[in-house]
């Protein structure tokens, strides 16, 4: 995973693996059962301040209350601090999640006493000898050596350049399904700044529920049908639906109550690895087009608001519903830092009016939008795809400012389709008669 920081948006973070293997486990269950006692600890005393004076503790009275606890004094002072962030954050999240209407929400609950909680050492909590992680505990105590194989901090960049990290937080976690299947050692480095491209072609890119329409100033259109994308997150939620009316038969704590959670778990896990892998794919398409084209700028349009005006009536049902559906923050980040790492510059920028101008004759009018697939143009008798329509106007108001009144100034060229493929794993060109 990775990702560009906030202090910087051409500073770029990326996350490796390395599995640790079982006889590690000896070694980090004490601390991931300590980490694990501060987060119950943190759920206890936020219930009891919130019985008693009807409100949560701030982030700095639980980390005061937690120092005190036995837990605290066997990890890192970084460490601990991090298991009370985690929680804050988690609470913060479901107040949020309460006070826009969702009131199934439930608070961050305890966890069983012999669960493997993440551990988390920032930079002060680690150390970098060679090619071993001193990772630090308690004042007193021996840290935990892991050594990596040879070349760990070195990241390839797609055009085959070599670039060293610098390790600035390390995370252990534990991977399980039904006991300790291993433990994982995450690894996050800072490739520091990268270089963009300051001249070349614009992409501009128009997400939608089922499909994702591309338009480049170079000429070039692409729709992606991503419609085994769209029916994997609804089978996803049928099967959460599923699983939910089952469990509200049973007795929550019971035996059959826990079977069916840990079912509904392992099924989650796996239905979660294909979505991504799929995003993954698709955004790195993405990445690879706009690399190959010379493009110096991809464009995402700015859907801040999107679900909100969903909820208020303004789109049907079904479109309301696809719509929440898709992840479109998770996949303009991915997109984002893969176009990072090609040199290319990722911007957001406003749809207003993209989806009822026609991009040919700059003529603006909702009604010739004839279907949520078609557009018409009543002036100038363009007929295009209603996405690929909004992508082309997408590039125009990032380029003049403007998408009314103005016609397109660039030729476009022969429309290419890219679908799903499922024997290889990955998007392929096909003909729009088969699209």
């Amino acid at each position: 995973m990775a990702w560009s920081d906030k202090s910087h948006p051409h500073r770029l973070l990326l996350t490796k693996q390395f599995p640790l293997g079982l006889e590690v486990v000896p070694v980090f269950r004490p601390v991931m059962r300590a980490v694990n006692r501060i987060w119950n600890s943190c759920v206890w005393h936020s219930r009891e301040t919130f019985r008693q004076e009807n409100r949560w503790p701030t982030e700095a009275e639980l980390k005061t209350k937690s120092k005190s606890f036995a837990a605290w004094c066997e990890l890192h002072s970084q460490s601990a601090q991090a298991v009370v962030e985690e929680y804050f954050e988690a609470v913060s999240a479901y107040r949020k999640h309460r006070e826009n209407g969702h009131l199934e929400m439930n608070p961050p609950g305890f966890k069983p006493k012999d669960h493997l909680r993440t551990v988390t050492w920032k930079r002060q909590g680690f150390d970098v000898e060679g090619n071993t992680l001193v990772l630090k505990l308690s004042r007193g105590k021996e840290p935990v050596k892991v050594v990596l194989p040879e070349g760990w901090d070195v990241v390839v960049l797609p055009d085959g350049t070599e670039v060293k990290g610098v390790p600035v937080e390390v995370k252990v976690k534990a991977v399980v399904r039904r006991n300790v299947e291993n433990l994982v050692l995450h690894v996050t480095l800072d490739l520091g700044v990268m270089p963009v491209h300051r001249a070349g072609a614009v992409s501009a890119y128009d997400y939608n529920s089922a499909l994702v329409a591309r338009a480049v100033s170079n000429g070039r259109l692409d729709l992606f049908v991503c419609r085994e994308l769209l029916s994997l997150v609804q089978y996803r939620n049928k099967i959460i639906a599923g699983f939910q009316e089952k469990m509200g038969r049973l007795k929550e704590g019971s035996r059959r109550w826990k079977r069916c959670l840990s079912a509904k778990v392992r099924v989650l896990k796996r239905l979660d690895r294909c979505i991504r892998q799929m995003e993954h794919t698709l955004t790195k398409s993405f990445a690879g087009l706009d690399g190959a084209e010379d493009v110096a700028f991809a464009v995402v349009g700015n859907l801040r608001g999107l679900r909100c005006s969903a909820r208020t009536g303004m789109k049907g049902k079904k479109a309301s519903q696809k719509i929440n559906h898709m992840a479109y923050d998770r996949l303009a980040r991915e997109q984002r830092y893969k176009n990072l790492m090609r040199d290319i510059e990722t911007d957001t920028w406003t749809e207003k009016n993209t989806s009822s101008t026609c991009c040919l004759c700059g003529a603006r009018n909702p009604a010739w939008r004839r279907y949520r697939g078609l557009w018409v143009c009543g002036r100038c008798g363009l007929v295009l795809q209603a996405d690929l329509n909004g992508a082309a106007n997408l590039l125009k108001q990032y380029l003049f400012g403007s998408c009314t009144g103005r016609a397109e100034p660039f030729t476009f060229k022969e429309v290419r389709v890219w679908r799903w493929d499922g024997r290889h794993n990955r998007f392929v060109q096909v003909s729009p008669r088969a699209a």
